[in-house]
């Protein structure tokens, strides 16, 4: 490498996006919340003789039918709202701290963290000076290898806990 060529990516910092997994997840119980609203539409109900135990069954069926679509319509398109903010979510660390977009922890902040769970669950618990704590999963971001290389390198070893 000379010198008019670029350190490479590790050296100046790690971007981790949101992984495809827990979104496909998301979207799937949105369909299915979608198709349960769907169905309740088609199975629309009068509502019940009485409002006593001796015709319950029918005032289920009522309120579900008749409200259902109400509530899994909206729950649904909240979900799938949440889900897309998530995908567009981008963690970076770099020589100031790691964190999402503006919200970052400094290196200086971080107090101690937790590796307990890295090898069999990849999983890593970040607690900072100021009583936040941050869990970084990698079944939650791409690149986790990378960014927790990254992190190690640049926290003191005695602050992690394995």
């Amino acid at each position: 490498m000379n010198e008019t060529d670029t350190p490479p990516a590790a050296a100046a910092g790690v971007e981790c996006r949101a992984a495809k997994d827990p979104a496909v997840r998301r979207f799937i119980i949105a369909a299915m919340m979608v198709g349960f609203g769907i169905w309740c539409l088609t199975d629309l109900r009068k509502a019940p003789e009485a409002w006593d135990l001796k015709h319950i069954n029918e005032a289920a069926a009522y309120l579900l039918n008749n409200w259902g679509p109400w509530l899994f319509f909206p729950l649904a398109l909240v979900v799938i709202v949440a889900t897309i903010i998530a995908l567009h979510r981008k963690l970076t660390a770099d020589a100031q701290g790691l964190g999402y977009g503006d919200k970052r922890i400094a290196w200086s902040d971080i107090t101690a963290i937790n590796a307990k769970l890295l090898e069999s669950k990849g999983i890593l618990r970040i607690e900072t000076s100021r009583g936040k704590a941050m869990t970084l999963d990698s079944w939650k971001l791409q690149n986790f290898k990378a960014l927790a290389k990254f992190i190690e390198d640049h926290v003191p070893a005695d602050r992690i806990k394995r």
